[in-house]
């Protein structure tokens, strides 16, 4: 699963199991999965996929990653529009009830957004990646009844 462009008012999710590709509201989206008495404050759970209603989660890396292997590859581009969604929806408020701040107090899950000079050099037509070649979008899968 990737997410291949993030705007002021949705991302554009490639489905994993069948390729679709969809575009999804930051307003329905939240950061924090709940997990049995906890919540991740690292995932945001993306909306069951329209055409095979597949979930996924997206994973924020995690504090004090070292660098990616590969800068500039999709794996980096993806894990940094991932921790720019993230950091997005924090500031707008989009967490999961645990993790709301109370009654005005600060809030407890840290906003990575991109920086200027990050934007300008991995995204400077925008905060969009491409699809890698030879990994073209498939079309969804038919059924075999």
């Amino acid at each position: 699963m990737a997410i291949h462009e993030v705007t002021a008012d949705d991302v554009l999710q490639r489905c994993a199991r069948c390729g679709s590709g969809n575009r999804l509201s930051l307003g329905t989206l939240e950061v924090g999965v709940a997990r049995r008495e906890d919540v991740d404050d690292g995932l945001v759970q993306l909306p069951p996929c329209p055409a095979c209603r597949s979930t996924e989660f997206l994973i924020r890396a995690p504090e004090g990653e070292p660098e990616h292997p590969a800068p500039g590859s999709f794996g980096h581009l993806h894990q940094l529009l991932v921790g720019h969604l993230h950091a997005e929806l924090v500031q707008r408020g989009r967490l999961h009830t645990v993790l709301k701040p109370k009654e005005g107090g600060a809030g407890k899950v840290a906003a990575r957004p991109l920086s200027q000079e990050a934007r300008a050099r991995w995204f400077p037509q925008g905060l969009r990646i491409e699809v890698p070649p030879g990994e073209q979008p498939r079309a969804p899968e038919e059924s075999s009844q």
